[in-house]
């Protein structure tokens, strides 16, 4: 594909992956007024933002490895029919439980999409120009991450609009989307028919990965940072993870290669794209709380206040991946 065709296509990917990052911070400073609709409890609170995120992470490895049995741009549109259908259910959401439940599936979406738009980016485009593109990539993402609370703070304010929005408002550009790809996406598909899908190490790093989440979640509140809970928790988790790493090592066809996560740039990569995302994500969805209950700002004054943060990291993630594309090096 050349540098048009590229364009065309990266469009609709960057409008989806935008779409499918907001999202998980959209409701961050709606939750107040979300929980007060739906009569909910405090420990439902951070639910709605923990269900997806959980499914999300959880199902991150499996999308993944579907994409080399199956066609990108099929499971692609699926994976945005599942957003599309779960967001409308969110919107129509009558209890607590009711949207938790919706989230959770939202986010079965949400992970695929973000998984499938840079698998399909990694397709279309070379190692040698993937940097140019990155920044574009990084820049959309962070500016999702971030201006999640910008838009759910102008939303929940809006007397014309109210928090159900802050699920509809995905819907129209998904589908449009939707539709952008179905014209310019066209991929040369390599399937892989001797690959399988490790389904048992999937399960395992899904199992792991989901137990220590919900002891993030757990912990402070329902028992003590040094309790049997968190544990038997924390325990668990590195032993089923401890199994997932035995079974990645044996499979013929894993879903984590560990021969890559060995390797020193990947294992550094990974630590700090752990590092990043646990600030951004954290300050996206507390730092609207705080501003709110802790300095009595309204939604929108709250969302304001994440500019500095959102520009910040939109400059640097464009600028650094200009750099890379032209110096070829990703190190000083």
């Amino acid at each position: 594909m050349d540098h048009r065709h590229v364009l065309r296509a990266l469009s609709g990917l960057l409008i989806v992956l935008f779409v499918a990052m907001i999202s998980s911070t959209v409701v961050s400073v709606a939750l107040p007024q979300i929980i007060g609709s739906l009569d909910g409890t405090q420990s439902q609170y951070t639910w709605v933002v923990t269900a997806s995120l959980l499914a999300s992470t959880a199902s991150t490895p499996i999308w993944g490895k579907l994409a080399d049995l199956f066609s990108k741009k099929l499971l692609l549109q699926i994976a945005i029919g599942l957003f599309v259908v779960s967001s409308v259910a969110c919107g129509f959401a009558q209890s607590t439980e009711q949207l938790i439940a919706f989230r959770a599936v939202q986010g079965l979406g949400m992970g695929a999409l973000q998984v499938l738009v840079q698998v399909i980016i990694a397709a279309m485009i070379s190692p040698k120009e993937r940097g140019r593109y990155n920044g574009y990539l990084g820049g959309v993402m962070a500016v999702a991450t971030v201006g999640g609370p910008l838009l759910g703070g102008f939303i929940t304010d809006a007397s014309w609009l109210g928090w159900r929005w802050c699920f509809f408002i995905a819907v129209p550009f998904t589908l449009l989307a939707s539709v952008m790809l179905a014209r310019t996406l066209h991929l040369v598909e390599v399937r892989r028919p001797d690959t399988k899908v490790d389904y048992l190490g999937a399960s395992l790093i899904a199992a792991g990965v989901s137990l220590l989440l919900l002891w993030v979640t757990f912990v402070g509140d329902d028992f003590d940072w040094i309790s049997w809970q968190s544990g038997l928790m924390v325990g668990g988790s590195v032993v089923i993870l401890g199994a997932a790493v035995l079974v990645e090592g044996r499979v013929k066809e894993p879903v984590v290669p560990l021969h890559v996560v060995r390797r020193r740039d990947p294992a550094l990569a990974i630590v700090a794209s752990l590092a990043v995302g646990m600030a951004m994500f954290g300050g996206a969805v507390f730092l609207g709380q705080y501003f709110q209950i802790g300095r009595g700002y309204s939604p929108t004054e709250a969302g304001l206040l994440t500019i500095p943060l959102m520009a910040g990291v939109l400059v640097s993630s464009t600028v650094a991946g200009r750099l890379v594309s032209k110096t070829g090096k990703v190190k000083p």
